[in-house]
C-alpha cells in the first residue's frame, strides 16, 4: 500500500479523532509530508520505537502506541500466559509532550488484554523504571521517553522481567507480533479499569535509598559535605526529585541548581538540545556555578539515564569530560580506593566496541576483566544477567554518557552516577586534588587515550537510503585504499565477530592502534563515526584523530 492510500485510509477511519483528522487535512497538498508520514509503519527495533510526534503511521501518536502495545501484549501472553496477567507490567513516562497520555494508552491496551499494569503517577526516571520491574516482580516494563532527542520526538522502550531492555531475539519476536497487526483500530479498556493500578510514593523512597547505598565512601561525604559545592540540573527532565533529594540526604549541604531548568518543560526551552553530551547544555549551569564558586556541575538528560559533568580546576576554570573519560575516572576511583572490589570473585567491567580502551587498560592493571558488547546498554544488562551468580560486576558504561555502578538496574542510571560523581569529587578534594589533577595522573600512568565522535544527520526516507549507501561504500574499501591509510584490520560485525550478535557496524583499526567505528544510530536518523586514539603524548593522540577524520572525509566525498 502506498503512502497516499494509507493517508486516505486514515482520513476515512471511523476511529480517528477529530484533532488528528484536522492535522492530516492540513497537509493534503503537501505530498512530501504525506510520503514521510505514511511511507511505512513506525519502526519498532531493538531499541524500541522512537519518532516524531504527529498523525500518521510513521509518527508516534495514540494509534501507533496502541498498535505497538497490542503486539507487546500478544508477545507477553504467548511467553508467560496467565503469569503475565497476574504479575503484570510497570509503566513509567517522562515529561515530553503526550508522555502521560501514551503511558495511560499503553495501560488501557494491556488491561483490555487482561494484563495488570502499575503506573507511576508522576514523571519518572528511566533508571527507576528498570529498578521497579524486579522490585514489583512484574514480567516486563515500559517507559515512554525519547531520552535526549529534540522536543518534537517521543519514544517507547520495553524491558524484560530483570529490568533489562529487551535483547534482540526477544525484540524480534515483539516486532513479529506487531507486524501481524494490520489495523490501528485497537481495543482499549476504560481509564478506570481495576487492572490499572497507580503506584504510591513508597517506591520512590525505596529507590533513592537503594541508590545511596551503592556508594563506597559515604564517610567522606560526611566530612566534606559542608565544604564542597554541587550544582545539579535536570535540563527540564525527570531527575529533579531523585537527584536533589538524594544529594541532600547524603549530606551535601551546598547544593545549587538552575531554577528555570527545574521546570518540567516539554519544550526544553532553555537549551538547544537537552543532552549532557552537548557543551551548550551547560551554559546556564556554568554561569551559576561561576557565581557561586561551585566545585562540581552535573546535568542529566530528560529521562535521567545519561549524565555529564564539569569540575572546577585549581585555577578556577571549569573543565568538562567526555563519557569515556568519566568512565575511566570512575573505574580508577572504584578500584584504587576499594581493594575489596578488585579482590572479589571474578570481577569485571562491561563496555562496548565503540568505547575507549582506557577503561579496559585501567581495569586490567587491577586484575579486573573487561567484557565488550555491541552498542546499546541492553547488551551490558544481558551480560550482567548471564554472570549474575558467577562473577562480580564492578561497572558498566558507554561512551554516550551512560553509566551503571550497581546491580540495582540493568540500564543506564543517571541517578546513582550523579551520586558517584559527587562522592568521587569529594574524595579527591579531601586529598587536595581536582578531577582534572586525577585525570592527568591517569594520562601519565596509562598513556594518552583520546576520542572524537562525528554524527551525520540524514532524516526521512532519503536519509535512510543514504545511510545504507554509506555503509555499503565503507564496506567496499579496497585493499589498496586500506594500505594507503595504514589500516591494519577491518572488523565487520555484520558477519559476527567475537561471539557477538551480528550488527551493522564496521571497525577500522590502524597500524598505530587508533581506530574508527562506523554505525547507523538505532534511535536517531544518523550515521555515527567513533574515533579512538592512544599514544605517548596528547599531541600524538590528536594527530591520530586528525588522520582518522581525514579518512572519514575522503570516503564521504
Amino acid at each position: 500500500m502506498d503512502a497516499q492510500t494509507r493517508y486516505q485510509n486514515w482520513l476515512e477511519a471511523s476511529y480517528l479523532d477529530e484533532k488528528a483528522k484536522q492535522e492530516l487535512l492540513a497537509i493534503k497538498d503537501n505530498l512530501a509530508e504525506i510520503e514521510d508520514r505514511f511511507y511505512k509503519d513506525l519502526q519498532f527495533g531493538t531499541a524500541g520505537a522512537r519518532g516524531l510526534l504527529g498523525a500518521g503511521t510513521n509518527r508516534l501518536n495514540i494509534y501507533t502506541v496502541r498498535r505497538i502495545t497490542q503486539g507487546f501484549a500478544n508477545y507477553l501472553l504467548n511467553k508467560f500466559g496467565n503469569q503475565a496477567r497476574q504479575q503484570g507490567v510497570v509503566i513509567a513516562h517522562d515529561n515530553r509532550h503526550f508522555s502521560d497520555v501514551f503511558s495511560l494508552e499503553a495501560a488501557r491496551v494491556l488491561a483490555f488484554n487482561g494484563i495488570k499494569t502499575y503506573l507511576f503517577k508522576q514523571i519518572t526516571t528511566t533508571p527507576e523504571l528498570s529498578f521497579a520491574v524486579p522490585y514489583l516482580k512484574t514480567v516486563a516494563g515500559i517507559v515512554i521517553t525519547a531520552s535526549h532527542n529534540p522536543s518534537n520526538y517521543n519514544g517507547y522502550k520495553v524491558y524484560d522481567h530483570t529490568g533489562c531492555q529487551e535483547v534482540p531475539d526477544n525484540a524480534k519476536q515483539i516486532m513479529s507480533e506487531i507486524d501481524k497487526i494490520t489495523t490501528y483500530d485497537i481495543k482499549v479498556s476504560a481509564p478506570d479499569d481495576e487492572k490499572i493500578c497507580f503506584l504510591s510514593s513508597t517506591i520512590d523512597e525505596d529507590f533513592i535509598n537503594a541508590e545511596m547505598n551503592v556508594l563506597h565512601h559515604r564517610d567522606v561525604i560526611k566530612q566534606m559535605g559542608d565544604k564542597m559545592k554541587v550544582l545539579y540540573t535536570p535540563l527540564h527532565g525527570t531527575g529533579r526529585q531523585a537527584v536533589l533529594t538524594g544529594l541532600k540526604k547524603l549530606g551535601f549541604q551546598h547544593v545549587y541548581t538552575v531554577e528555570e531548568q527545574l521546570i518540567e518543560d516539554p519544550e526544553f526551552s532553555s537549551v538547544e538540545l537537552p543532552n549532557p553530551e552537548d557543551p551548550k547544555a551547560f551554559e546556564l549551569a556554568l554561569k551559576k556555578a561561576k557565581e557561586n564558586n561551585v566545585d562540581l556541575i552535573v546535568a542529566t538528560d530528560p529521562d535521567c539515564d545519561r549524565v555529564g559533568m564539569m569540575v572546577k580546576d585549581a585555577d578556577g576554570s571549569y573543565h568538562s569530560f567526555t563519557g569515556n573519560q568519566m568512565g575511566a575516572l570512575v573505574i580508577h576511583y572504584l578500584l584504587s580506593t576499594n581493594e575489596q572490589l578488585a579482590k572479589a570473585v571474578n570481577p569485571y567491567i562491561a563496555t562496548t566496541i565503540v568505547t575507549s580502551n582506557l577503561g579496559e587498560t585501567i581495569a586490567k592493571s587491577y586484575g579486573v576483566d573487561t567484557i565488550k558488547t555491541l552498542t546499546g546498554f541492553k547488551y551490558i544488562g544481558q551480560k550482567m544477567n548471564q554472570y549474575r551468580d558467577s562473577r562480580t560486576f564492578i561497572m558498566g558504561y558507554e561512551e554516550s554518557y551512560g553509566f551503571l555502578v550497581s546491580m540495582l538496574e540493568r540500564d543506564k542510571d543517571g541517578v546513582s552516577a550523579t551520586y558517584t560523581m559527587a562522592e568521587m569529587t569529594a574524595y579527591y578534594l579531601q586529598q587536595g586534588k581536582t578531577l582534572v589533577d586525577v585525570f592527568k595522573e591517569i594520562d601519565k600512568k596509562y598513556g594518552y587515550f583520546r576520542e572524537a565522535l562525528i554524527s551525520k544527520t540524514l532524516p526521512g526516507k532519503t536519509g535512510v537510503e543514504k545511510i545504507k549507501q554509506l555503509m555499503a561504500q565503507f564496506r567496499q574499501l579496497t585493499s589498496e585504499q586500506q594500505k594507503q591509510w595504514n589500516i591494519a584490520c577491518v572488523n565487520d560485525y555484520l558477519k559476527g565477530i567475537d561471539d557477538l550478535p551480528k550488527d551493522n557496524v564496521l571497525k577500522f583499526i590502524f597500524a598505530d592502534q587508533s581506530w574508527i567505528a562506523v554505525r547507523p544510530s538505532g534511535t536517531e536518523p544518523k550515521i555515527k563515526f567513533y574515533i579512538g586514539a592512544q599514544a605517548a603524548s596528547q599531541q600524538e593522540a590528536e594527530a591520530q584523530i586528525e588522520h582518522c577524520r581525514q579518512f572519514i572525509e575522503e570516503q564521504m566525498k
